[in-house]
């Protein structure tokens, strides 16, 4: 088996340090996560638990590519995760609590870091991690805290687990990726007014999406939806959907998306009430957008990151689309959210896009 519980180990080893009480309190915790404490931390927060002197090494150096690797599609350098490094001695009830755990573990280690992070794994675990090199990591949920993820990374040596980090950096970013836009999914509020919204454009469009509460409706058309959020001071919130009857293939090439975009832009998305002649487009002579092929709601789907600015160049941000087609309809979607805030970090903003828009869903047989 590939994956163990980490939280399974963790009892195995110190099975023997506490009351039968205690055990039992732990495994009804374990059995029943909402028994124990919300997790804490603040969004995109990675608190790493091992010898801190190799974080300032090469293995420290791999796992920084990893976590600190920036956010494709921003229009600043922005690291994917902000990392705590911490002794596991320094593991106290603090950071227990955290939402996003991290152990780093090779059996290759000497100093009393080292052997406190192997002493909590059974000698047959780590007799496989000696013997199986394709095995260097394993996760969990809810170790000491509801909601909280748990990735374990380990190596019989520091340069097996680096292989490993440079080879599958990606799959374990997406990790706590995926959990972070959960968590955001899960805790997007509605309002009367926000479902409102939603009810309206479902009866309109014949598709779902939940809006948030403090949105507003900017505009309708036959075929497009903006909504937005539009505080006196902070970030400006907008998500918007546009479809069309699907044609052909050629409307997922990347330019075609890009033209897509553009069009919606010049048509709908104005960047001055007052000034129809202020329209959004897609920022390309700088930057490029970014693109990725992956499935949304089981649809084949084209991802796009990357900035815009109005025609005009007076206000500008980023934003994240997904181009995909609902073959019952035969309708082309594409649907993104983007923000207005200056100066400012987008990652968590960003995060927060991509969270609402996977609550879309079409309906394919309206009532």
């Amino acid at each position: 088996m590939k994956k163990l519980l980490f939280l399974a180990l963790i009892l195995l080893s110190i099975s023997s340090c506490g009351s039968k009480s205690d055990q039992e309190d732990k495994e009804s915790k374990k059995m029943n996560p909402n028994l124990l404490p919300d997790a804490t931390g603040q969004a995109g927060e990675l608190v790493i638990v091992m010898n801190k002197e190799k974080w300032e090494g090469p293995l420290g150096e791999a796992l920084q590519e990893v976590f600190h690797a920036p956010v494709p599609g921003l229009n600043r350098n922005e690291p994917s995760f902000t990392t705590r490094v911490i002794e596991p001695f320094q593991y106290n009830r603090i950071f227990q609590l955290s939402r996003n755990v991290v152990y780093i573990t090779t059996l290759d280690g000497t100093t009393p870091a080292d052997k406190y992070l192997k002493g909590i794994l059974p000698d047959s675990f780590k007799e496989r991690i000696a013997n199986e090199p394709e095995l260097f990591m394993n996760t969990s949920d809810n170790q000491y805290a509801k909601g909280q993820k748990v990735l374990n990374l380990f190596g019989k040596t520091d340069q097996d687990l680096i292989n490993h980090l440079k080879e599958k950096g990606e799959i374990i970013r997406n990790y706590f990726n995926m959990a972070e836009r959960e968590r955001l999914a899960t805790d997007i509020r509605a309002s009367i007014d926000s479902r409102a919204i939603s009810d309206q454009i479902k009866n309109k469009f014949n598709y779902y999406i939940k809006i948030p509460v403090g949105f507003e409706l900017a505009t309708t058309a036959d075929d497009f939806m903006w909504s937005r959020y539009l505080p006196s001071r902070g970030p400006s919130k907008n998500i918007f959907v546009y479809f069309k009857d699907y044609k052909s293939q050629d409307e997922f090439t990347h330019e075609n998306v890009i033209k897509l975009r553009n069009e919606v832009g010049k048509k709908y998305i104005y960047g001055d009430p007052d000034n129809k002649e202020s329209f959004m487009i897609t920022e390309t002579e700088f930057m490029r957008p970014v693109f990725r092929d992956i499935t949304f709601d089981g649809k084949y789907t084209v991802e796009m990151r990357g900035a815009w600015k109005t025609n005009n160049y007076s206000v500008g941000g980023t934003f994240i689309s997904y181009t995909f087609v609902d073959e019952k309809t035969n309708r082309l979607y594409y649907i993104e959210g983007f923000i207005i805030h200056p100066n400012e970090e987008h990652r968590e903003l960003i995060r927060q896009m991509e969270s609402i828009l996977t609550t879309f869903r079409a309906i394919d047989n309206p009532a």
